[in-house]
């Protein structure tokens, strides 16, 4: 039946004008079809042969459906993309896959690719990620306590091993195309392991909120995923893929990228941010000098709240003062030092501080308090994992109430 997606030459008009689909009333043409199985070959990294062209066109047909239906949803919420915005993908696009600035059409067309074919698939995604972003985000809330209750595992679970792991997500919607679904899988996994990149191959081929990232999911730890996936990942060495594993959504493909001991952070991992004021002292400066200084250095730390007091108060002292404060970690700092900036409340001048150039004071404007995880870093995680869930969800509904006539 998709023989003809594969095979077809290019320059047989009466096959690539050929409808393969009618999404609602869009019309999906072998064309469409043909231009995007090169456009993913090329991307991925996958072999161009018949066989992969035969293998992936149901996966591709499929996807081209979806891109239509999440088109039409944006087009009936008013959801526009701009050329701007289309040209900025582009240009990321370039960066990423090391194209010359502006040489994107260029490079499409030694593949054989039309620029609007690629265009498209950036138009779709854009207002796909557009859509998300207005009708979906706002309904999620990532609480403090999501965000505890993950810290007090990762707490619980100090000198257990981590996987950082990517995923590639094909989700098996229905049942009559599972056996497609699984050839998919096995082909892509024989390709990854041959060679391809599985960051790219990720980006055209997974459903999951991850294909942004390459398929990367970041640090996971023991128990945190499918049963089947916590399996599959305990027998694979750092840089292996897994064969597909059956999950409630689908099939998955799992990749490990590394592996860590979560070991108890480190209090001098934490970050400071501070301003610090010398007043210079020359090499044979008496005592007299010396306490003159220090009485000056006390006058002014008493007298100043907050870092632009401070800096302020520097600047008119004779040193001069950075745009932003300067940012160390504590481990970074000397050990005298290091002891005051743990402790030293923020806004606040130092004691003055007598060295061998003078005598400084210091003031801590900013400061990490804990050295664990970052809640921003956890709560940006937990809101990826529930827009990805609740994507898939529009999509599956679109799908249902969507007009599809398949005619290939």
């Amino acid at each position: 039946m998709l023989a003809i997606l594969s095979y077809a030459p290019q320059s047989a008009a009466q096959d690539v004008q050929r409808i393969a689909a009618v999404v609602n009333e869009e019309v999906i043409s072998i064309f469409d079809v043909q231009q995007r199985i090169r456009l993913l070959i090329s991307s991925s990294g996958l072999p161009n042969t018949n066989e992969t062209r035969r293998r992936i066109a149901p996966q591709v047909l499929r996807s081209l459906i979806d891109e239509a239906l999440q088109s039409q949803e944006a087009e009936r919420l008013n959801i526009r993309v701009s050329q701007a915005e289309i040209d900025a993908a582009i240009g990321r696009i370039e960066t990423a896959n090391n194209i010359p600035a502006g040489n994107f059409e260029t490079f499409l067309e030694r593949q054989g690719i039309s620029l609007s074919a690629a265009s498209e698939q950036i138009r779709a995604n854009i207002a796909w990620q557009k859509l998300l972003s207005r009708s979906v985000v706002p309904t999620i809330e990532i609480g403090e306590e999501d965000i505890d209750s993950v810290i007090e595992r990762i707490d619980a679970t100090r000198g257990i091993t981590e996987y950082r792991v990517a995923e590639i997500l094909l989700p098996i919607d229905n049942p009559a195309n599972a056996r497609d679904i699984h050839a998919l899988a096995d082909r892509l996994v024989g390709q990854i392991r041959g060679g391809a990149d599985f960051r790219a191959v990720a980006q055209q081929f997974s459903k999951s909120a991850s294909a942004a990232t390459g398929g990367d999911i970041g640090w996971i730890q023991p128990g945190e995923l499918d049963p089947a996936l916590n399996a599959a990942i305990a027998g694979l060495e750092t840089g292996q893929v897994s064969d597909p594993l059956d999950v409630p959504e689908g099939l998955q493909i799992i990749a490990l990228i590394d592996q860590r001991t979560n070991e108890p952070p480190d209090p001098n991992d934490r970050m400071v941010s501070l301003r610090q004021l010398l007043l210079a002292l020359p090499g044979d400066a008496g005592q007299a000098d010396i306490n003159s200084q220090l009485q000056v250095a006390r006058t002014i730390a008493s007298s100043v709240r907050g870092c632009e007091d401070f800096a302020a108060a520097a600047v008119e002292a004779g040193t001069p003062q950075p745009e932003t404060p300067a940012t160390f970690q504590l481990k970074d700092l000397n050990a005298q030092l290091r002891a005051l900036a743990s402790e030293l409340p923020v806004g606040q001048a130092s004691e003055p501080i007598q060295n061998a150039g003078g005598v400084q004071i210091l003031m801590i404007c900013e400061r990490q308090e804990n050295a664990g995880p970052d809640r921003n870093e956890i709560r940006e995680t937990l809101l990826r994992e529930r827009v990805g869930m609740l994507s898939r969800r529009y999509l599956r509904d679109l799908r249902r109430a969507a007009f599809v006539d398949l005619r290939v």
